[in-house]
């Protein structure tokens, strides 16, 4: 089968389509300008993953790669859960190069178990995370990336637990650090990361940003021709079609065409992708209603309105007052609408609300 009709994240610049001045820009800002942060956004399923992994392998660095979504099911995030992903990771790296384990050593609440290494999550002894980066500094000669995917999850840290204040220590200290921090909920991310509040700690810091877009309707054409079809001997020309159903996502676009390679038959192909995106997306509404239980009614109906047809404000407000049958406040329709935006179910063009991408709105609309 094809690479690029893979939903795996991809690992090598011949399998990145399209991805070419993006992908140029996290190179530039993790290598040869040495940025302390780079943030890499875009809707769900678009190939953040894909293009930050690929940079890493471009780069030819160190890495230890926190993959966040894990955790999306999650009402909160403890120390605990944090600490033993990095320590996953620390290990998957001390298998590939030893002589890290001896810069690990003296570090208050690490021990060495032969060849693993164990962090201490509990108490005062708690191994501390600037310490940590501060061994990492001292050993990576000549860099080393640390990876947040999804970085927006932390905003759900529990227990005294905050990663600002490390990140800005080591954005000021440690040169040889470089994070990439990615985001799919975009307003979630810069409202964790704060960094336009004078009181945050990473107020003020520069950092890289590159963003994905989805693919545009000839986008989808080459891609699918290009990253597949053609490799597989089939034609096709019904681009237009998929493009209408199912948007410019590569996450769907490429589901569709391993449905397509399957069954040979436009329509069956793109109903499946439709009923697998819908299904996988209502799931992830319901993850982000998690601490909502009280409003989650109020979401329900402002998904269905816009979802029917992009809605103005005062459309959402009469709208959801009817369904109510209760009066709400402008205060409280704002907040609602300023979460949905914040997470990317919603995004506004002009002065309407409308679903951030084609199979959001069919998600609601069914």
């Amino acid at each position: 089968m094809e690479v690029l009709f893979d939903l795996r994240p991809k690992y090598t610049k011949y399998d990145l389509f399209d991805r070419e001045v993006e992908l140029s820009r996290v190179i530039e800002y993790v290598g040869r300008l040495g940025l302390p942060i780079t943030l890499v956004l875009g809707f769900r399923r678009v190939g953040k993953s894909s293009l930050i992994l690929v940079a890493i392998r471009e780069l030819g660095l160190p890495s230890i790669y926190i993959d966040l979504r894990k955790f999306e099911e999650r009402q909160y995030l403890s120390y605990r859960d944090f600490v033993l992903e990095i320590q996953r990771e620390v290990n998957n790296l001390t298998s590939r190069f030893p002589g890290l384990i001896d810069f690990l050593r003296n570090i208050s609440g690490v021990s060495i178990m032969g060849n693993q290494v164990l962090f201490s999550w509990k108490g005062s002894g708690r191994v501390s995370l600037a310490s940590l980066l501060d061994a990492l500094n001292d050993w990576a000669s000549n860099g080393v990336v640390i990876v947040f995917d999804e970085a927006q999850e932390l905003v759900k840290a529990r227990g005294g637990f905050n990663v600002l204040p490390v990140l800005a220590y080591a954005y000021d200290n440690l040169r040889r650090i470089r994070f990439i921090v990615s985001g799919s909920k975009m307003g979630l991310l810069y409202r964790f990361l704060r960094i336009r509040d004078p009181e945050s700690p990473l107020f003020g810091r520069a950092m890289g940003v590159v963003e994905l877009s989805p693919f545009t309707r000839d986008q989808v054409a080459e891609f699918l021709r290009r990253g597949g079809f053609e490799e597989l001997g089939i034609e096709f020309r019904d681009f237009d079609a998929v493009y209408e159903r199912l948007g410019g996502i590569p996450g769907w676009l490429t589901y569709f065409g391993l449905r397509y390679y399957e069954y040979r038959d436009l329509n069956k192909a793109i109903n499946e992708t439709v009923s697998y995106a819908i299904a996988l997306i209502r799931q992830e509404f319901n993850n982000f209603l998690t601490d909502k239980v009280a409003a989650r009614d109020r979401y329900l109906t402002i998904m269905r309105i816009v979802a029917r047809e992009c809605a103005g404000w005062s459309e959402i407000k009469n709208g959801l007052e009817v369904e109510l049958g209760m009066e709400i406040s402008d205060s409280r329709i704002s907040e609602y609408l300023r979460q949905l935006l914040d997470s990317a179910w919603i995004v506004k063009v002009d002065n309407k609300y409308c679903p951030a991408e084609p199979l959001i709105g069919a998600a609601f609309r069914t």
